[in-house]
C-alpha cells in the first residue's frame, strides 16, 4: 500500500499550513480557549477560502475531497488548533456526510451549497442522560400529530448547538421496534419553541460549547427528516467508520502539536549544566512519542485508505481510533511531565493539550467500547 500523498494532497497541506499560520496564529487559539469562545472569525475565512467545501461533492459547491483528503486537512488543522479542527469535524463533515447520503436530492440542492458557503453550521444530538455508549437506547420520543413530528425528550452532551442553524435530531419514532430500529434523523431549528439549550462546563476544548437540549413538545414538520423513518440508526453506523478515520486524524495532528512543543523545551531548557534533551530519560520519552504517533498516522491512512476504496473497515478504524486517542493522552501527558512547573502554566500551551486530549478517550467511542469493537471483529 503506497501511503504517499498526492501532488495534490501535498498542495492542499501546504495551502492550509499557510492559511492557518496567518490567519490562525497561537495568539488567536489561547484567546478563543480562555474566553471559551467559538472561533467564528476563523471558520468565516475558512468558508471564504472554499475549505468548509472539502467534503461537499462538487455538483453541490464543494470539492469533493475523499476520506484521505479530509484526514491530511484534519491533521493539519490540529496540529494548529485541536479544538477548531474537532469543531470541523462536528459542524460540517458529520452533516455533510448525513445529507449526502440519506437526504432527498431536494435537501442536497438546499442545505450542501449552503454549507460550503459557510452560511449555515450543523450540531448532532444522538446521547441522552441515560443513553452513552449505548447510545441505541435513546428515549427522546417522536410522535407523529398530522404533518409534524412532536418530540419531547432530552440530550447529553451535543457540542455546537448553541451555534447551529439546525440539529440533526436522533430520535425515537416507533417504541415497539426492536432497539436499533424506530429511530429517525429528525433536521430541527434549535430556534424552535419548545427547545432550549444549556451550556455545559467542561475540561477542555473550550472553544467547542458542549450542551444538554430539552424538548417540550417541539413541533418539527414531517419532512424534516434525514433518510426513512425509523431507520435512522442505519445513518449512525453509516458514518462510523469514517467517524473514526476523521477523529483518528485529529488525534494525530494533536499528539504532533504536543511533541513539537516538546522537543522544542527540551532543546532550550538547561538543568544541572545541559539541555534536558540530553538526558536520556528525555530521550526515551521523546522516542517514544515519535514512535506511537508514526504508528497513529499509518493506521489512519490505512483505515482512510480502506474507507476510500469502499472496504468496511470497522476493526481497522477502531484500531486507529483506540491507537491515536490514547497516544494523544501520552503524548499530552508526557509534555507535561519534560515541562515540569512551566507545562502547569496557563501561559503555556502543554497544559490545553492536557485537557484537551482526555475527550479523545471518550468522545466518539471510549477505548473500551473500541477493544470491545476490535475482539468482537476478530472474533468473527
Amino acid at each position: 500500500m503506497d501511503f504517499e500523498l498526492s501532488d495534490q494532497q501535498q498542495a492542499m497541506r501546504d495551502a492550509l499550513r499557510q492559511f492557518l499560520t496567518r490567519e490562525c496564529p497561537i495568539e488567536y487559539v489561547r484567546e478563543c480557549d480562555e474566553a471559551e469562545r467559538f472561533p467564528i472569525e476563523l471558520f468565516d475565512k475558512l468558508a471564504a477560502q472554499g475549505w468548509l467545501g472539502l467534503p461537499i461533492a462538487e455538483e453541490y459547491g464543494g470539492t469533493g475531497g475523499s476520506c484521505t483528503d479530509l484526514a491530511v486537512f484534519l491533521e493539519e488543522f490540529a496540529g494548529h488548533f485541536e479544538a477548531g479542527a474537532n469543531i470541523y469535524y462536528t459542524s460540517v463533515i458529520i452533516a455533510a456526510d448525513a445529507i449526502a447520503h440519506f437526504g432527498s436530492e431536494e435537501q442536497k440542492k438546499t442545505l450542501l451549497p449552503r454549507l460550503a458557503r459557510g452560511e449555515i453550521r450543523f450540531a448532532f444530538s444522538l446521547s441522552e442522560p441515560n443513553s452513552g455508549s449505548d447510545a441505541a437506547s435513546l428515549r427522546t420520543r417522536a410522535v407523529l400529530d398530522g404533518d409534524h413530528w412532536v418530540i419531547n425528550g432530552q440530550k447529553m452532551f451535543c457540542s455546537c448547538a448553541q451555534v447551529a442553524d439546525y440539529i440533526l435530531l436522533m430520535a425515537r419514532t416507533d417504541p415497539d421496534a426492536p432497539k436499533h430500529d424506530g429511530i429517525t434523523m429528525i433536521l430541527l431549528d434549535p430556534k424552535t419553541p419548545g427547545v432550549e439549550i444549556r451550556r455545559l462546563k467542561k475540561l477542555g476544548l473550550k472553544p467547542m460549547d458542549l450542551n444538554e437540549i430539552f424538548l417540550t413538545d417541539v413541533r418539527v414538520p414531517a419532512g424534516e427528516i434525514i433518510g426513512a423513518v425509523n431507520k435512522g440508526w442505519r445513518n449512525v453506523l453509516k458514518t462510523l467508520d469514517y467517524e473514526r478515520c476523521c477523529l483518528s486524524a485529529v488525534n494525530v495532528g494533536a499528539a504532533r502539536s504536543c511533541l513539537d512543543k516538546a522537543l522544542a523545551y527540551t532543546k532550550e531548557r538547561q538543568q544541572f549544566g545541559q539541555r534536558i534533551a540530553d538526558f536520556q530519560l528525555t530521550r526515551a520519552k521523546l522516542a517514544d512519542m515519535e514512535m506511537e504517533i508514526d504508528a497513529a498516522r499509518l493506521l489512519l491512512y490505512r483505515s482512510a485508505n480502506l474507507v476510500d476504496r469502499g472496504i468496511p473497515n470497522n476493526k481497522e478504524s477502531a484500531v486507529a481510533n483506540l491507537a491515536s486517542s490514547e497516544t494523544y493522552v501520552r503524548a499530552a501527558l508526557n509534555g507535561m511531565r519534560m515541562m515540569g512547573g512551566w507545562g502547569y502554566l496557563m501561559e503555556y500551551d502543554m497544559q490545553r493539550h492536557y485537557r484537551d486530549s482526555k475527550l479523545a478517550e471518550i468522545g466518539g467511542g471510549t477505548s473500551e467500547i473500541l477493544r470491545i469493537v476490535i475482539s468482537r471483529e476478530m472474533l468473527r
